[in-house]
C-alpha cells in the first residue's frame, strides 16, 4: 500500500486554466492537487472556492469576487508509462459591489482541459528491496480548450467589470509540466513546474502567459489498505501582463505566493482530500487586486 499511495505524487501542480488562483475564474489555474494512487485509473468531482477583492484603491468601485467550482475530473493509462487527464468544470460566481452591495452572478460551464504526462524516471515500479530513496520524474502537456463563454469587451460597459470575471478565456492555451518526487522511508518532497501559453481570443484579448511553481513536504501513514497522508508547502504563481489587440494592460499580471497545507485519505477504492492555501506575498494588477485565502475538496473513486 505504501509504495503505490506514493505514485499520488506524481502530479501535484498548480497550473493553468481551472482553478482561479490570480485573479479570476475562467482565467486561473489547472489545478491538480495531490492525485489519487498513481497506478490506478480514478474519476471524481472536486470543489474549490476562491476570492479576490479588485479595485481595492478605490472606495467607489472596490469589488469583491467570489468563485465556486465543481469539477469533474478522471485518468487513464493508454499505456504504463502514459496518463491522461481530463477536467470538466462547471463554475458558479458572483462579483458584489462593496459600496451598494449590488451582486452580478456568473454560471456555467467552463473551459474543458486535457493533459497528458509521461514517465521518464520511476524507482516505484521497481523493486525497492534494495533502494532507500525512490524517485520519479514526469513530464507533460495539454490544451485547454475554450468552452466557457466569455463576454467582455474593453471599450463597453454593457458586459461585467473586467476580463477576469468570466467563465473562459475565450482562447486556446497550451499546458508544460515537470514534476519531480523524491521519497524516503514513509517522507517525500515534491517539486513542480508549471507553463501556460495563452492564446488570443476573438475579442482580441490575449491573458498574460503564466509560469507556477511548488514545493512540498508529505508523510505516510497506513493501515493495510486504508492511509493518510499530510502535507505542507509552498505554492508560488507569475503572470504576465495581459494584452488587447497588442496593448499591454498595465493593470493586470503580477505574483501571489501561497501556504498551502492539506491531507489526503485512502480507504480502499475511495480516495478524499482536502487542501487550503493561505497567501503570505502577493502584488496583483499592480495593487489594485488581493487574494483571499483558497480551500479545495474532492471525492474520488479509484479503479
Amino acid at each position: 500500500m505504501k509504495k503505490y499511495v506514493f505514485f499520488l505524487f506524481l502530479t501535484l501542480s498548480a497550473l493553468s486554466t481551472l482553478a482561479c488562483d490570480i485573479c479570476g475564474c475562467g482565467n486561473g489555474s489547472s489545478f491538480f492537487g495531490i492525485l489519487p494512487q498513481g497506478h490506478r485509473r480514478f474519476l471524481g468531482v472536486r470543489y474549490r472556492y476562491a476570492s479576490f477583492d479588485s479595485h481595492i484603491g478605490s472606495l467607489n468601485l472596490q469589488t469583491r469576487e467570489q468563485f465556486r467550482t465543481a469539477e469533474l475530473w478522471g485518468r487513464f493509462y493508454p499505456t504504463k508509462r502514459l496518463q491522461v487527464l481530463g477536467f470538466v468544470p462547471y463554475q458558479f460566481g458572483q462579483q458584489t459591489m462593496l459600496k451598494t452591495g449590488s451582486v452580478t452572478p456568473l454560471q456555467g460551464l467552463g473551459d474543458v482541459s486535457a493533459m497528458a504526462q509521461y514517465n521518464l524516471l520511476n524507482t516505484f515500479m521497481q523493486d525497492s528491496a534494495a533502494r532507500t530513496i525512490d524517485h520519479n520524474l514526469l513530464i507533460g502537456g495539454g490544451v485547454k480548450l475554450p468552452t466557457g463563454r466569455y463576454r467582455y469587451d474593453a471599450n463597453s460597459n454593457a458586459e461585467v467589470a473586467n476580463p477576469n470575471f468570466q467563465l473562459g478565456t475565450g482562447s486556446v492555451d497550451y499546458l508544460f509540466t515537470a514534476i519531480h518526487t523524491v521519497r524516503y522511508k514513509q517522507w517525500g518532497l515534491n517539486t513542480d513546474l508549471s507553463y501556460r501559453l495563452a492564446g488570443t481570443n476573438s475579442n482580441g484579448y490575449r491573458f498574460g502567459n503564466r509560469l507556477t511553481g511548488s514545493l512540498s513536504a508529505f508523510y505516510l501513514s497506513s493501515v493495510g489498505p486504508k492511509a493518510i497522508m499530510p502535507n505542507v508547502g509552498v505554492f508560488v504563481e507569475q503572470a504576465q501582463r495581459d494584452r488587447q489587440h497588442g496593448i499591454q494592460n498595465s493593470r493586470t499580471g503580477g505574483y501571489a505566493t501561497y501556504l498551502s497545507a492539506g491531507t489526503e485519505v485512502y480507504l480502499n477504492k475511495l480516495s478524499l482530500g482536502v487542501s487550503y492555501r493561505h497567501p503570505l506575498a502577493q502584488k496583483l494588477a499592480n495593487g489594485e487586486i488581493r487574494a483571499n485565502a483558497q480551500l479545495s475538496t474532492h471525492l474520488t473513486f479509484l479503479f
